[in-house]
């Protein structure tokens, strides 16, 4: 028996820190997501599985409820749909307003498991009832049909992972004790592999990256149940990729820089690049000039400046106190030293660099 796993597709995203390519990116969630349907039911397997936030959130737009209900009804195959945080089975759940077709199942507060007779398998699953819920992802999960295979389905955190104490926490010995041959996990959005002992489990990850941080997005999983074992592959599907870098800016200059992230070119590619290091008293970067000068050759890029003035640098020879540049510089050092919060000693920091570059006749501004 085949599965075909995804999760965390998250359907009208509003990606508002994409500006114009959120609406591109959108329509690329949908084609995604319809690939994966087009694979669910091209013969090679007997069920997909979603695990969580389908949608981005419980109001979506008619178009796009139509949209899923209208492609999941062509889908060859019975569709398992778990209510995610995003989603969650709350009051004003998308789940209550929408009616899906015969084929898809909905995992509720009442509906936890779900018996295929003729596929001889139960799927099982908790939905997600509020947002930011502790309750434990799969803890009361456990085999209780008499078929021959068990898949649950677990929307939430690997305690011991990415947060110490996280929601919907999924703690690694639940997933060995839970009785079942294959656990779909969602949330996270890069394909992780989290089987424990003798159950096999695995995050699919995003089909496609929902910010710059979803460095491993666009995959789904492909599970196999047989005699023998049960094996798991990652299924790359996304068109989009992210990524995040930091260059460091020491002793380096605005066409140093340009060239560092013109390597990573990509037409594909969502990439936030942070610059950190020690400048020069009296060097500007440009993060607006920077992307613009890249910004043809990615999907979207963003800059961050997080460098800070070398002051050990900082000599009377170099800014004598009789002149104006060195008062400017003996001032904005004490600002930077007795900055109350890291806020304030940035924009200290910046003002420094600007107004030294101003005093020395460059053009920054």
């Amino acid at each position: 028996m085949r599965l075909l796993h995804t999760s965390d597709v998250q359907l009208d995203a509003p990606l508002v820190f994409l500006g114009k390519n959120g609406q591109k990116l959108r329509a690329q969630f949908r084609e995604t997501f319809g690939k994966v349907v087009d694979l669910a039911s091209s013969g090679a397997y007997d069920m997909l599985l979603i695990a969580g936030d389908l949608f981005d959130s419980n109001r979506p737009s008619q178009q796009t409820l139509e949209f899923v209900v209208a492609r999941l009804a062509k889908a060859a195959v019975p569709v398992c749909i778990l209510p995610g945080n995003h989603d969650c089975y709350d009051a004003t759940s998308v789940y209550r307003k929408a009616e899906f077709p015969p084929n898809v199942t909905v995992f509720t507060n009442t509906l936890t498991e779900k018996v295929f007779p003729d596929l001889n398998v139960t799927v099982y699953g908790t939905a997600v009832l509020r947002k930011d819920t502790l309750d434990p992802a799969m803890a009361k999960l456990r085999p209780s049909a008499g078929t021959r295979w068990h898949v649950a389905m677990a929307h939430g955190n690997i305690v011991g992972g990415l947060v110490e104490n996280p929601y919907r926490p999924i703690r690694p010995q639940e997933i060995g004790a839970c009785g079942m041959n294959y656990v779909a996990i969602g949330d996270w959005h890069a394909y992780s592999d989290q089987s424990v002992g003798g159950t096999k489990a695995a995050y699919s990850g995003s089909p496609e990256p929902t910010s710059f941080a979803d460095d491993g997005a666009g995959y789904i999983a492909s599970v196999e149940l047989a005699d023998s074992a049960v094996e798991v592959k990652p299924i790359h599907v996304g068109k989009v990729s992210a990524r995040k870098v930091r260059i460091e800016v020491a002793g380096r200059n605005h066409a140093e820089f340009t060239q560092e992230i013109l390597r990573l070119a990509d037409p594909q590619l969502m990439l936030e690049v942070t610059l950190s290091g020690l400048l020069s008293v009296g060097e500007v970067i440009g993060t607006e000039d920077l992307e613009s000068d890249v910004a043809e050759r990615f999907y979207q890029i963003r800059c961050r400046d997080e460098s800070h003035p070398w002051l050990e640098e900082i000599t009377e020879d170099e800014f004598p106190p009789q002149l104006a540049v060195g008062r400017f510089v003996a001032l904005m050092r004490r600002q930077i030293e007795e900055a109350k919060s890291e806020g304030d000693r940035q924009k200290a920091e910046r003002a420094l660099q600007i107004g030294v570059a101003l005093l020395q006749g460059k053009e920054v501004l």
